[in-house]
């Protein structure tokens, strides 16, 4: 009989020497079952040792960290965080998902900006800590620390009961056609997050328009808003106006 801890030890080693390993494979190779192996690439996955895909999974990349997310480019970040900040109403239960952009957010936000923030991030929840007039939420879960959120079947659920007046949504990329995520469980619960929302915005920097992501949010259709930076290139701004992108909001310098 394999213990768990020296078949996850086999599965990283696996996945480390030959870039990617598929579930059924696992099963095969550890006599144990679909639900067992699925349960093992998940937590090895919020654990950072590697990167759940569809049928199994990858080699994790150079992929930076949340804090070092955080720590790039706050100036900018703060431009955007700025300008998200109007959208917000005193009456609003507002849904703000993990990143270092909503971090940003969170940093600017007055007491009393919203009858409710409820956010995925441990960093936001800490950020508005002090709050007593709205009301601040942290959504259970597992806590995925390159992520810097919580993730999983509970916050699923959390976020499927919820209706929010406004969500603030990260994501990794913006095409005209689609907005990307890097992380498969997270997509899942940004999806969630733009269902059950009233009203939808994002910000993103220059750098994500048009950024390879592997997984699909939805498109920028699903959106209300959405802010960038006020020198975004030309040609990559006209492609979103076309594909009919929402209320387009630069961020003033």
């Amino acid at each position: 009989m394999q213990f768990a801890e020296e078949r996850r030890r086999l599965i990283v080693e696996a996945v480390e020497s030959e870039g990617k390993v598929l579930a059924a494979e696992l099963v095969r190779r550890f006599d144990t079952s679909e639900d067992t192996i699925r349960r093992d690439l998940r937590d090895l996955d919020l654990a950072g040792l590697l990167r759940r895909v569809h049928g199994g999974a990858v080699r994790r990349t150079g992929e930076a960290s949340f804090a070092q997310r955080e720590g790039a480019d706050q100036q900018r970040k703060a431009l955007l965080a700025q300008a998200l900040r109007p959208l917000i109403r005193p009456t609003d239960t507002v849904l703000v998902d993990a990143g270092s952009t909503n971090l940003a957010l969170a940093r600017q936000l007055d007491d009393g900006c919203a009858a409710a923030i409820v956010t995925n991030s441990p960093q936001i929840a800490l950020a508005l800590g002090e709050f007593r007039r709205t009301r601040v939420i942290l959504l259970g879960g597992t806590y995925s620390a390159p992520c810097g959120a919580v993730l999983g079947a509970r916050t699923l659920a959390d976020i499927q009961a919820l209706r929010a007046d406004l969500c603030i949504v990260g994501v990794c990329s913006v095409a005209p056609d689609r907005l990307g995520a890097s992380d498969g469980e997270e997509a899942e619960l940004k999806r969630a997050m733009i269902a059950g929302s009233a009203r939808r915005a994002a910000a993103v920097l220059n750098d994500r328009l048009g950024a390879p992501a592997p997984f699909t949010i939805g498109t920028v259709a699903d959106l209300d808003h959405l802010v960038l930076e006020a020198d975004v290139p030309a040609d990559l701004l006209e492609p979103l106006r076309r594909a009919g992108a929402p209320n387009l909001i630069l961020a003033e310098r």
